[in-house]
């Protein structure tokens, strides 16, 4: 089973190896450099802190890659989850852990911002696409420090055990057992009596991009309401579709789209306030000077946000800026942080949301790796005025045709998971390819499994309203095999229609999942019945629902 996790704060000691070292030989150096070689210049030193405790230090580099190694076995089709305690000689900088396979194939499998006089829990993880040997390094540009590591974990997990905690975590964090006590109005038990519970919303936010097509398109709203109950608009709140000419707002499709969610009781997400990407601006944002630029985005920001307020779940403040940095660049390096205590003081009910690509997508892009958010997230909340603001992390994932590193993606929600907010994958999609509805389908479990993340919205639909990446129905609204997967997982995440029959002291019980239910109980004696509504909610382990027949 794989083993629960807690991502700890810099500690003056580290704790043991996960798994007490996996397959690595001699994981807390108590044999010395047993089993341990080094890769490229430098050396290796055995360490001993003052309580005793053996570590080794990498020492003399010359190249970010020169590092202690170790050769392991990978297995094919094999998750490997990855653990080890780092500290550094002075400053602080960001470690990865590297797998070099047989052909010389570099795979970054995870980072942490290692610092002086404590140790950091460096996370990662790597799934093994053939079998071969493989080489475990570690990586850091600042070739002036030592590297100190302790306690080092690689864990192998087949697909069958990988799935088997997913399914155990969905168990745990996404039901409730409920236990019904049915009484008459006298109070005497209902033995025999039928409950039959009918699930009436679903708990848990999973829900679908929307573009303007559906003001249009009858057959594209009644699939939407149909399915989804969350939505975010692909591009119809974005600037640069509400303000194509300086000075001139035009709200009339965001504003149709909004009343056609409400009127079917779909929650929005709002995308976007601002995007750092400078070739997503308006075109007459583009060349605005600072001043100029300053009192346009203020503006906009003021106009939607303060339109919208209320009606919309989130916002998007400044979407992308970990990988782009158009209003840094021209307003300052706290620019993100402003125009989030902008957003704040406008709208201080609405949850405000980072959104970023590649942090669970892809361990090679390193401008957004889930340290990294870390960090540019907390320079947000710890910029004057933003104390109150209710914050949350938002993952694009757009993945690839290819096939996902699932076991990287736990380990970088698992990171971000420390921070105790609200996680949301938030535009996924999965690129066209023989295996898409397979990966869409691993992605999505892996996401509904993890205990962090409280809301998923897919950026697919129907053929007929443009969706040509992940296309879930096609031009008649018949379902294709991608939409099938979606349409198979809103259903096995339900609890849908359940019958219960009381014991003899009027008791029954049942695990549910998160949501609203109606309940009717019927005794077949008395031909009474009775119909309640309740809620089941994550907030506690077990809970009891009281039920009364009037006879």
């Amino acid at each position: 089973m794989v083993q629960g996790i807690t991502i700890f704060l810099c500690l003056a000691a580290p704790k043991r190896a996960q798994y007490g070292g996996g397959i690595i030989v001699n994981p807390e150096f108590n044999q010395g450099t047993k089993g341990w070689t080094f890769s490229g210049k430098g050396a290796i030193r055995e360490g001993v802190s003052e309580d005793a405790n053996k570590f080794i230090v990498v020492q003399n580099r010359t190249d970010p890659l020169d590092s202690f190694s170790q050769t392991v076995q990978l297995e094919k089709g094999n998750f490997y989850t990855f653990s080890a305690w780092i500290q550094i000689s002075k400053g602080s900088e960001t470690v990865a852990v590297v797998f070099k396979t047989f052909d010389g194939k570099l795979i970054r499998g995870g980072e942490t911002l290692a610092k002086q006089g404590c140790w950091s829990l460096l996370k990662g993880s790597i799934v093994a696409k053939f079998s071969s040997l493989a080489e475990i390094l570690l990586e850091s540009k600042n070739t002036g420090v030592e590297i100190w590591v302790d306690n080092i974990s690689l864990q192998p997990f087949t697909a069958k055990q990988w799935r088997s905690h997913q399914e155990k975590s969905i168990d745990k964090v996404r039901k409730r057992k409920v236990a019904f006590h049915v009484t008459y109005a006298n109070k005497t038990e209902a033995d025999g009596a039928v409950i039959s519970i009918e699930q009436t919303m679903s708990g848990f936010p999973f829900g679908c991009g929307m573009n303007h097509h559906i003001l249009t398109n009858t057959g594209y709203q009644d699939w939407f309401a149909s399915r989804f109950k969350v939505t975010s608009f692909t591009n119809e709140m974005k600037w640069y579709s509400t303000e194509k000419r300086q000075g001139e707002e035009n709200y009339t499709i965001a504003d149709a789209m909004v009343k056609f969610a409400k009127q079917n009781g779909i929650s929005i997400r709002g995308h976007n306030i601002l995007w750092d990407n400078p070739e997503m601006q308006p075109k007459w944002v583009k060349d605005l000077p600072p001043e100029g630029l300053q009192k346009a985005a203020t503006k906009r920001l003021n106009s939607v946000v303060s339109r919208y307020a209320g009606q919309l779940i989130v916002w998007d403040v400044v979407n992308e800026n970990l990988h782009f940095s158009f209003f840094e660049d021209k307003l300052g390096e706290n620019a993100s942080s402003a125009f989030y205590s902008m957003a704040y003081h406008v709208d201080p009910n609405t949850t405000l949301f980072m959104n970023e690509y590649n942090t669970i997508e892809y361990s090679k892009d390193q401008a957004s790796t889930a340290s990294k958010y870390k960090k540019k997230l907390e320079e947000i909340l710890s910029f004057p005025g933003n104390a109150g603001l209710k914050a949350a992390i938002g993952l694009e994932a757009h993945f690839s045709a290819g096939q996902p590193n699932i076991a990287y993606m736990r380990s970088s929600l698992d990171i971000l998971g420390t921070m105790r907010l609200p996680i949301w994958l938030t535009e996924v999609d999965v690129g066209k390819g023989p295996n898409q509805a397979q990966y869409l389908e691993d992605i999505l479990r892996e996401a509904f499994s993890h205990p962090a993340v409280e809301g998923i919205i897919i950026f697919g639909g129907p053929e007929i309203a443009g969706f040509d990446v992940m296309t879930l129905a096609d031009t008649e609204f018949a379902t294709t095999p991608i939409g099938e997967v979606v349409d198979k997982l809103i259903n096995e995440w339900k609890s849908g229609t359940r019958q219960l029959r009381a014991d003899s002291r009027g008791w029954s019980e049942v695990s549910l999942f998160h949501g609203d239910y109606e309940a009717k109980i019927y005794h077949p004696v008395t031909n009474s019945l009775s119909t309640i509504r309740f809620k089941v909610t994550k907030g506690t382990k077990h809970s009891t629902v009281f039920l009364q027949i009037d006879a």
